[in-house]
Parts: C-alpha cells; structure tokens; sequence
C-alpha cells in the first residue's frame, strides 16, 4: 500500500508551511500572547490571500474544490508552529455550511469565508454533559434556548454553528452572533486562549442539517483535533530530539544515553500512531466510508499517546521544558488542550466500546 500523499497535498502543506515558517517566531508569539488577544492577525491575512482558508471549499463559493485530506494537511501544519489562528474552528464550520447547507446558506456566508471578510466558529460543547450528540441546549421555532462552554473566538467571529436538540431530533443551527439574545463570558483554556461562555435566550437561528449533518460534524471536529495534535507532537519531538543530541551530560550528548534513546523511540511510534490513525479516519470520511471507529481510534492516539509524548518530551529537556524562555512549554500546553477537547483518552474507549457493541 502507498501511504504517501498527493502531489497537491504535498503543495498545500509547503505553502502552510512556508507562510507558519516565515511569520512565526518566538518573539512574534510572544507578542501576541501579551496582547491577550490570541489571534495573529497579520498571519491570518497571509493565509486569506494565499487561498488556503477557502482550500477545502467547492468552487463555487471561491474555494479550491480540494478534499478532506488537504484539511488535515493545514491543520497538520499549524500545529507544528502553534500558531494563534482561528484555523481549526473556521474551517470546521465552513466545510460543514458547504456539505449541509442550503444554497443561500453557502452564498451567503461562504464566499466571504473565503475572502477574510466573515469568520465562522463552532459552539458544540456544554457544561457536564459530554453527549455530543445529545445537547440540552434547545432549538424550537427558530429560536435557540440554553448555554454552550469553550467556544473558540466567539469574539471575533461573526456567525456560530450551534449543536441542539429539536423535537425532529439532534441539529445543527446557524446562530448570528451579533444577535441580541446572545450573552458572553470569557474563560481561558491551558494553553492561555481566550474561550467564551455563550448563552441563548430566545436566539434566532436558522437550522442547517440535521442528524445526519451533526454525526458528520463531530467526526470532521475530533478529526480536525487530531491533526493538529499531529502537528504539536511531531515538532515537540524533533525539538527534543536535536535538544538531546546538543545537550551533555558528563561529557557525552544525552541523546547517547540508552534511556533516553529508548523513551524517545517509543514517542517515535506514538508520533507514528497518531499519524497513521489521523489520516485513516480522514481519509475514510473522505471517501465517505463509515469512519466512527476509526475516528475514536485516532482521537484516543492523540490524547492517550499525546500525553505520553508532552511527559517524555518535558522529561527529557529538564528545566529547559518549563522554561517560557524556550518554544517547548507551549507544544505542551498546546497538546494538553488538544487531549481534552471533546473528550480524552477514556471517554473515547467507553464510546469506542459502546460502538463495537452495539454491531
């Protein structure tokens, strides 16, 4: 079997790439972290004229017509710089509106998408309740009734995909976030991003797919972490592995020291399993194959394995791993959030088991 990718996926990942590799820094980083913002707004303008933000939209609402794969490719990339853009939740939402949405829908959001002039996010998360696809948060008689937790950039974007509850069953809506039924309060995460608390009161909202929609939707969310998670292990490695190659210790680089070679080895693998997993699931929801199992697969790899990884990696530097004079902190920070994000290690064994039951 080839596992290798496509010649245009190969080009969408060197342009990510050569964009994160020219504009982030660690003093860039560094700045914006203090502006408290946690959003780069001049790398975001890179990746809008360059056409990535539109890469995996059809044609025509302005985007590329590329395929799920090439998602996976951004994401991938972002997460090996940890660059402080809204990638994950915008393009999440987009392709989403693009699959399920009705026409007017995708004209009338999409082709701004594209251009940077509207931002999309997600709000699908609720306090004590981990049921994805069972939220308390109401949809009836288009308007849209109760409270979602850690909604990324709900401050700067202008239209929300809000998962429900309807009497037809689970839906998606299209909230806009202007809308005056619609109160935020502000959190932050562990790697220090601003998240927002949303509540609904009697919010207008417009359904945009249903069961069908919303089971597409959280394997498109847990896989678009994954990847991201792929990024953020892969650097977070390579950063350790030259660190101890460099290092010595009584008069010999660390990475010489069987311990060591042997703890980063089996990270090696880790790194491997979240990879190969990834783009399995990506690649069988891509082709729109049953990709649930191997969804839940590749999201416990990118939290059971990830934390594994950000431990040996930390273990490894020393007291330079903790230091926020050095770029690892943040790949650790950044894995931490990832692994508990729509759910960690165990939750995806008990639905992984509850999914091989129930065939």
């Amino acid at each position: 079997m080839n596992f290798d990718l496509s010649e245009e996926h190969n080009e969408i990942t060197d342009l990510a790439t050569k964009i994160l590799d020219d504009h982030v820094t660690m003093e860039n980083l560094k700045e914006v972290e203090v502006s408290g913002d946690w959003f780069d707004r001049p790398l975001w303008e890179k990746f809008v004229s360059s056409g990535l933000i539109g890469a995996t939209l059809n044609e025509d609402v302005g985007g590329a017509g590329l395929d799920f794969l090439a998602l996976v490719c951004i994401l991938r990339a972002q997460g090996q710089y940890v660059a402080p853009i809204p990638l994950l939740p915008n393009l999440v939402s987009a392709i989403t509106v693009d699959k399920f949405g009705s026409e007017e829908q995708r004209n009338s959001l999409l082709p701004e998408v594209v251009n940077g002039s509207k931002l999309l996010t997600f709000a699908s998360q609720e306090f004590l309740n981990d049921k994805f696809m069972e939220p308390a948060v109401s949809f009836e008689n288009g308007l849209v009734n109760g409270k979602k937790t850690v909604v990324e950039h709900a401050n700067h974007a202008d239209f929300v995909l809000v998962t429900v509850s309807t009497n037809d069953g689970p839906a998606i809506c299209i909230v806009d976030l202007k809308d005056a039924g619609i109160s935020m309060d502000p959190t932050n995460s562990t790697r220090g991003q601003q998240l927002w608390e949303i509540s609904f009161a009697d919010t207008p909202a417009e359904k945009l797919a249903g069961l069908e929609g919303l089971l597409w939707f959280f394997q498109v969310s847990l896989i678009a972490l994954c990847a991201t998670q792929l990024g953020v292990t892969e650097t977070a490695l390579k950063m350790t592995a030259s660190y101890t190659s460099e290092r010595q210790q009584f008069g010999r680089p660390l990475a010489t020291f069987q311990a060591v070679t042997q703890r980063l080895a089996d990270q090696f693998i880790n790194v491997g399993g979240i990879r190969l997993t990834t783009f399995s699931a990506a690649w069988r929801l891509g082709a729109g194959l049953d990709a649930l199992e191997d969804t839940y697969i590749s999201k416990w790899w990118a939290s059971e394995r990830a934390t594994e990884i950000a431990h040996a990696t930390q273990h490894c530097h020393g007291g330079m791993g903790v230091s926020t004079d050095y770029p690892l902190h943040r790949y650790t920070l950044w894995n931490k959030h990832i692994t508990t994000s729509l759910g960690a290690g165990t939750q995806m064994l008990r639905s992984l088991g509850l999914l091989l039951a129930s065939k």
